[in-house]
């Protein structure tokens, strides 16, 4: 029963971090215990992380590529590398129709070797 305990806080206290220490778990440029952001901002942009993170994890094409995602007050910016420019296209299409972000950074860059 303790060590269930003990599993549970970890998890709740791990899942708390990001908010606790003025972060949306992927830092957009600020330093640690300086983001303006208020609870409900830094929720809804964790949300909107977590949803395209998933629909991306999801996704045949864009699963392998383990895309980077953060988002800022409603404005999303999509990292890492693509194969091709559909897959960043695609990326940025799928980001956009989540609900609740307001514009997508495409920083994908696209090697096709």
């Amino acid at each position: 029963m303790k060590l269930l305990v003990i599993m549970t806080m970890t998890l709740v206290t791990g899942a708390c971090t990001s908010m606790l220490l003025g972060g949306s778990g992927e830092s957009a440029g600020s330093a640690i215990g300086q983001d303006t952001r208020g609870a409900a901002q830094i929720s809804a942009d964790d949300r909107i992380s977590t949803t395209i993170r998933r629909r991306f994890a999801a996704d045949a094409e864009l699963g392998p590529l383990r895309l980077r995602v953060a988002s800022r007050h409603g404005i999303v910016t999509l990292r890492g590398t693509a194969r091709s420019f559909t897959q960043r296209e695609r990326a940025v299409r799928m980001a956009t129709d989540v609900s609740g972000v307001l514009r997508v950074d495409n920083q994908i860059s696209i090697n096709t070797t």
